[in-house]
């Protein structure tokens, strides 16, 4: 899927705090978000997983929510986890578990 820009945009899988807070970067359902400077996964930028269950790795399930998002933007780590990080962020709907 694409925007009109041209950019690809990438449905994924986020976990926050169950105040949509995530490292102090407080978010809100159906809301869009973009990232000032450069984008590294693990470093900067907004990330999600492209595998929902891998979002347990990142946030505990008991004590976490989890959403579907949109990232834009989007560099991919290099060692197999599906943990993305991009540029541009659409809260989308909670997952229910």
């Amino acid at each position: 899927m694409t925007n009109p820009k041209g950019t690809e945009i990438v449905p994924v899988f986020k976990g926050f705090k169950p105040d949509l807070a995530c490292r102090d970067f407080q978010f809100a359902e159906g809301e869009t978000y973009e990232h000032e400077g450069a984008v590294d996964v693990c470093h900067s930028g907004f990330h999600a997983v492209e595998l929902p269950l891998d979002a347990f790795t990142y946030y505990p399930l008991g004590t976490s929510v989890f959403h579907r998002v949109e990232l834009e933007d989007v560099r991919r780590r290099e060692d197999g986890d599906s943990k993305v990080a991009g540029r541009k962020i659409k809260i989308g709907g909670s997952l229910n578990l």
